[in-house]
C-alpha cells in the first residue's frame, strides 16, 4: 500500500514538471516571437540583422560592433545640442524696419526755463510764510540756490555752508519753489498741436521733474500723431522772462528741454540758447525680446519684465511702472538716503522716503561729485575717471523704445533787431521758437530670441533619431 503512494506521488511530479517545462517553453516562443516580429519590421538601421536566422556569427559580431559605434555618435551628438541649449545665446536680428511709428505715443515733452523761479513772486512768499526782516537775506539766497539748481548741480548749496540754516528750518522748500515756478502762461505761447492752434495751457501741466519743477506736455494724454515734418507735431514760443530773474544767480540764461517716452520720469536734457529758434527731429528704435526668452532669469536675459517684481534688479518709482529711467532715478533717491538720510523730492515724485529740510542741503553739496555720475560695473578698467559714481543695478526693460533726437538751431539777429526796433513784446521779452516733430513715420524693429532654444532642441533630437 505504502509503494502504490509512492508511486502515485512520483507520477504527479513528473507531469507537474512536464507541465511546466512545456508552459515556460511556450513563454519563451511567445517572447521570441514577439522580438523577432519588431526586429524584422524595425526601423533601427542594422539592428534587424542581427537577428536573422541564417546570420553568421561573424557577420552578427560585426553589426554588433557597428551599431555600438551608432550609439556613441548618437549619444555624443545628442550631448552637443544638450550643451548648446544650456549656453543660452542670444541674436539680434530686424525684425520690421518699417512698423508704422502711429503705434506708438507721441512723446512728452518738458519744458524748463533755467532760471526755475519767478522772482518777482518773493514778496508774496515771504508775507505767506511770515518771514521777517532778519530771516529775508536767507531767505534770498537758499532761493537763489534753487533757482540755479538740478540734479546735477546739487554744488549750488555750497553757499549755505556757513548759514544759520535753523531759523528757517520748518519751511517747507520744495511747496515754495512750486509755488515760484513759472506758470504756464509765463514761460509759453503761440502753442500749435498737429497744425492747429490750440490753448497752451490745456496742453502743458506743471510736473517735478529732474530740474525741477517743469511744464509737461502729453503726460497724461498718450495721443498718437502719425504726420511728419516740420510744423505737425508740437510748435510753442519760450519766453525767457529776464526782468523776473533772480538777480543773485550769473549762470546762462536759456531752457532746458527733456523728450522722454510715456510712462519715464526723465532723460538726458538739452539746453537750449535764446534768441535761437530750435528744431527738434524725433526718430524711434523699439526693442523687444520674444516670449521665448522669457523662462530664463532675468539676469541671463539682461532684461527686466514689468510683472517680475521678485527680483533682485526690480526697483523703480513709487506709482511708476519698471523702465530703466525710472530705476535709475530711484537708485539715485537711495543714494541720497545713504549719504545725507533724505532725498531732495523736489526732483522725484512723492514717495515714502524722507525729504530733505533746509539744514541736509549742505550735506547734499557735499556729496555732489558722488551723486551727479552713473558708474557701470569693471569698467573702471576700461574708462579713465576722477570720481566715483553711482553703481546702480537696474537692466534694461525687455520692451523698450529708445527715442533719438536731432536738433538743428537757427539764430535770428535780424528778426530780434526788428522786432527791438518795433518795439514790439518779443523784442523785450527774448524767446525761441520750439519745433517738435517727427522725421520719419516708420520706426526700426529689433527682437532678441534665442539662438537656440528648446523647441529647436527637440526638433534636432527628432531628426537625429528618426
Amino acid at each position: 500500500m505504502h509503494i502504490r503512494q509512492l508511486r502515485k506521488v512520483k507520477r504527479h511530479r513528473q507531469l507537474a514538471g512536464a507541465w511546466q517545462q512545456y508552459q515556460n517553453s511556450n513563454c519563451e516562443t511567445a517572447w521570441m516571437h514577439l522580438l523577432s516580429r519588431y526586429t524584422s519590421g524595425s526601423h533601427i538601421h542594422g539592428f534587424y540583422q542581427l537577428f536573422w536566422p541564417t546570420m553568421r556569427r561573424r557577420m552578427r559580431l560585426l553589426w554588433t560592433l557597428a551599431l555600438l559605434c551608432a550609439l556613441i555618435v548618437l549619444i555624443f551628438i545628442t550631448y552637443l545640442l544638450a550643451e548648446r541649449h544650456q549656453r543660452k545665446l542670444f541674436q539680434t536680428v530686424i525684425a520690421d524696419s518699417r512698423w508704422p511709428i502711429r503705434n506708438i505715443a507721441f512723446p512728452v515733452i518738458f519744458v524748463c526755463n533755467k532760471n526755475r523761479l519767478n522772482w518777482s513772486r518773493l514778496p508774496e512768499i515771504g508775507e505767506r510764510y511770515n518771514i521777517t526782516e532778519s530771516q529775508q537775506p536767507l531767505l534770498e539766497r537758499v532761493l537763489t540756490a534753487y533757482d540755479a539748481l538740478s540734479i546735477s548741480h546739487l554744488d549750488v548749496f555750497e553757499a549755505l555752508q556757513d548759514q544759520p540754516l535753523e531759523t528757517l528750518n520748518h519751511l517747507n522748500f520744495t511747496q515754495i519753489v512750486s509755488e515760484m515756478a513759472w506758470r504756464c502762461e509765463e514761460l509759453i505761447s503761440e502753442c500749435r498741436w498737429q497744425t492747429q492752434s490750440r490753448n497752451c495751457c490745456e496742453l502743458f501741466r506743471p510736473r517735478r521733474q529732474q530740474q525741477g519743477v517743469c511744464l509737461a506736455f502729453h503726460e497724461l494724454e498718450e495721443r498718437s500723431s502719425a504726420e511728419t515734418g516740420s510744423g505737425t507735431g508740437i510748435v510753442v514760443r519760450l519766453l525767457l522772462n529776464e526782468a523776473l530773474h533772480a538777480p543773485g544767480n550769473r549762470e546762462p540764461k536759456g531752457f532746458v528741454l527733456d523728450v522722454v517716452e510715456p510712462g519715464v520720469w526723465s532723460e538726458l536734457p538739452i539746453s537750449l540758447v535764446p534768441d535761437a529758434d530750435t528744431n527738434v527731429g524725433i526718430r524711434a528704435v523699439y526693442h523687444f525680446y520674444d516670449e521665448a526668452t522669457y523662462g530664463l532669469p532675468s539676469v541671463q536675459r539682461q532684461c527686466l519684465l514689468d510683472y517680475e517684481q521678485k527680483s533682485d534688479h526690480f526697483q523703480t518709482l513709487l506709482g511708476f511702472k519698471y523702465m530703466l529711467e525710472n530705476c535709475l532715478a530711484e537708485c539715485q533717491q537711495l543714494y541720497m538716503l545713504r549719504y545725507c538720510n533724505c532725498t531732495l523730492d523736489l526732483f522725484f515724485p512723492p514717495s515714502n522716503h524722507v525729504g530733505c529740510k533746509l539744514k541736509d542741503l549742505p550735506c547734499l553739496a557735499a556729496h555732489n561729485h558722488l551723486l551727479k555720475n552713473f558708474e557701470h560695473h569693471e569698467e573702471r578698467s576700461y574708462v579713465a575717471q576722477n570720481e566715483s559714481g553711482l553703481l546702480c543695478d537696474c537692466l534694461h526693460n525687455c520692451k523698450s523704445l529708445t527715442l533719438l533726437t536731432d536738433v538743428h538751431k537757427a539764430a535770428r539777429r535780424r528778426h530780434l533787431e526788428n522786432a527791438r526796433a518795433k518795439g514790439s513784446a518779443h523784442g523785450s521779452n527774448r524767446s525761441i521758437l520750439l519745433n517738435v516733430y517727427y522725421t520719419k513715420n516708420v520706426i526700426l524693429v529689433y527682437r532678441t530670441s534665442l539662438i537656440y532654444s528648446w523647441l529647436d532642441l527637440i526638433d534636432s533630437l527628432k531628426m537625429r533619431y528618426v
